[in-house]
């Protein structure tokens, strides 16, 4: 890729080579030589092929559970959230050691010890993640949450979310309880199902203290 200079301003290609605008500058690049035909049925495109499924079931993933997060998500003060939350999903799904190349999931990886770990140690933006600020997450009959006395926030809130990794949809429920002189909370189950995932949020008037996924520690 390179710039260009020219009082013509070109679009489309010409002569082997492609030129449009990339942020407002002119650039010219060569033609690719890919073939989509090539690519879904030749086998020396397998490994290709199996990489771009994955890629694309993480991307679609990480922007199904942002949209789950929101607001918070979006209040990351980070503008590049979805990249790294993209790249948090492909670490995750590399997790799953039981598919097939091109099969592997972020289901199945969130199913695992070490998807587990990174995905409750994922730091969004700047704001503090929540593992600093919890003490212990327990899910039985009900869910239990315990946070960490130095907290100065007034709020903890809890959303559910039921992903439908098939349809790249969720459902989900929020609740917010105040801290009132207790570190304790009991929250209900909405969603009968072992991979329902938590997120958690402090609140301080409209200040968010800390913030993240959260997994039970059992």
């Amino acid at each position: 890729m390179a710039r260009y200079k020219s009082i013509l301003q070109l679009t489309g290609s010409l002569d082997g080579l492609v030129f449009y605008k990339l942020n407002g500058i002119p650039v010219v690049r060569k033609k690719s030589g890919f073939n989509k035909k090539d690519f879904k049925t030749k086998d020396n495109y397998a490994r290709v092929r199996e990489n771009s499924t994955e890629f694309g079931h993480c991307s679609k993933v990480g922007k199904m559970l942002r949209r789950a997060a929101f607001p918070f998500s979006n209040k990351s003060g980070d503008k590049f959230l979805y990249q790294s939350f993209a790249k948090l999903m492909t670490q995750i799904k590399d997790c799953d050691h039981f598919s097939d190349r091109g099969k592997r999931t972020v289901e199945v990886g969130l199913r695992t010890i070490e998807g587990k770990k990174m995905f409750h140690e994922f730091g969004f933006g700047n704001v503090n993640s929540i593992k600093y600020s919890l003490h212990s997450f327990l899910i039985d009959e009900k869910i239990s949450l315990k946070i960490n006395f130095t907290t100065e926030a007034e709020q903890v809130h809890l959303i559910s979310i039921k992903p439908n990794y098939q349809q790249y949809t969720f459902e989900k429920n929020e609740e917010i309880l105040p801290i009132n002189n207790t570190l304790e909370f009991s929250f209900d189950k909405h969603f009968d199902s072992d991979d329902i995932l938590y997120f958690v949020a402090l609140i301080k008037g409209k200040d968010i203290l800390a913030m993240g996924f959260v997994c039970d520690e059992r």
